[in-house]
């Protein structure tokens, strides 16, 4: 009796807990070569996990991304054998998209070690997400942005690599409580580009062989067009910036037109008509045109509205060396500096402890010392 107790027992857990032999529990389902993410994903559970084992991976359902997360879900690639890469299949615009909406955020997110490679659109994007992770991902050649948190809230992004394209490597767009942490960027027109978002902390990052390293910027440049208002931040932005090297962003600007196509090449940070933000114990050095610009945004990029002032920015302890030295060819080239302040109507700005040798209009927020980042 005993022993049939015992066998009823086990056989009731086998049952329960469901096979872990080749997919790693009930709730994980495991993807292979020549099988396709974007089927498991639609299978897994919410709040499951989808592993996807090193290989290329070209997916055919036609769909506009070539993998539609809009549940909860860890997305997983096992690339410890090779890469996990995600390249365009036919009709897919976009890479890994996590898509919610306004009234139904997706919660609960983890995208973690894929290669995501040549898309019209976007790498990888998260649009009304909440909670999320991106970490430990190569994402390059998106015609727009390679990893864009956009509309989303509570993320990190972190370890990640992301170059070339026609926009930004990286982009934070309308979004609140974001960490941007330990990431490269190099090759593309903006390196990293943070705008209408607040409480948005940028630690170590390298910035390099960019057009501009870094661009804080201007509602107008937001890229949400009508749905601006319905940003967290909008008209709120506040950025924590540390830690961090912007060095040699002297690629020239591959976009002839628009407002990327504007951008100065051989720029460190441009800080344009952004308001509250504090760049502190960074180095922008080697960058042909500025390493630092702050500038009043309808004064660079035309157009008219209530506040294109930047407001409230700090810049302290950092060292801007050796920009300047090589200004393209462009209406404001004469400016070329270690730092250029053209603040217009802007309050509130202040330098202190910095290291620089050249500048235009610098002196006038220049002071003894700064007030302390108040916290978000």
């Amino acid at each position: 009796m005993t022993r049939i107790l015992i066998g009823l027992v086990l056989l009731f857990v086998t049952i329960g807990c469901g096979s872990d032999d080749d997919d790693g529990g009930s709730d994980t389902i495991t993807v292979r070569p020549g099988e396709s993410i974007q089927a498991a994903v639609n299978a897994a559970p919410p709040g499951g996990r989808v592993e996807v084992m090193p290989g290329e991976y070209i997916e055919t359902h036609g769909g506009q991304a070539a993998v539609l997360v809009e549940k909860s879900l860890e997305l997983i690639g096992l690339n410890d054998g090779g890469e996990v890469k995600i390249l365009p299949g036919p009709g897919n615009t976009e890479g890994i998209w996590v898509r919610g909406t306004e009234d139904a955020f997706v919660e609960d997110i983890l995208i973690e070690g894929f290669t995501v490679d040549g898309f019209e659109e976007n790498g990888i994007w998260t649009y009304y997400v909440r909670n999320f992770e991106i970490r430990d991902n190569v994402v390059g050649n998106a015609d727009h942005v390679g990893i864009y948190p956009q509309l989303s809230a509570q993320g990190l992004v972190q370890d990640n690599v992301g170059f070339g394209g026609l926009d930004s490597a990286m982009w934070v767009s309308g979004s609140e409580d974001i960490r941007v942490i330990n990431n490269e960027v190099y090759g593309a027109p903006i390196g990293l580009q943070v705008n209408v978002s607040k409480a948005i902390e940028v630690d170590d990052i390298e910035a390099f062989d960019n057009v501009v390293g870094i661009a804080l910027t201007h509602p107008l440049a937001s890229g949400l067009g009508e749905n601006v208002d319905k940003a967290f931040g909008y008209r709120s932005e506040s950025v924590l910036f540390t830690n961090s090297a912007v060095f040699e962003n002297n690629l020239p600007n591959p976009v002839s037109g628009g407002l990327v196509g504007q951008l100065p090449t051989g720029t460190g940070l441009l800080i344009a008509g952004h308001d509250r933000t504090w760049v502190e114990d960074s180095s922008f050095v080697d960058n042909d045109y500025a390493g630092l610009i702050l500038v009043d945004f309808c004064i660079v990029a035309g157009g008219t509205d209530e506040d294109c002032a930047p407001d409230d920015n700090a810049i302290v302890g950092n060292t801007i060396t050796g920009n300047g030295m090589n200004p393209p060819d462009t209406p404001f080239g004469d400016l070329a500096s270690d730092v250029i302040v053209v603040a217009g109507e802007g309050t509130g700005n202040c330098m202190a402890d910095n290291i620089y040798d050249t500048n235009v209009g610098a002196d006038g927020i220049q002071a003894e010392s700064c007030p302390p980042f108040p916290g978000f």
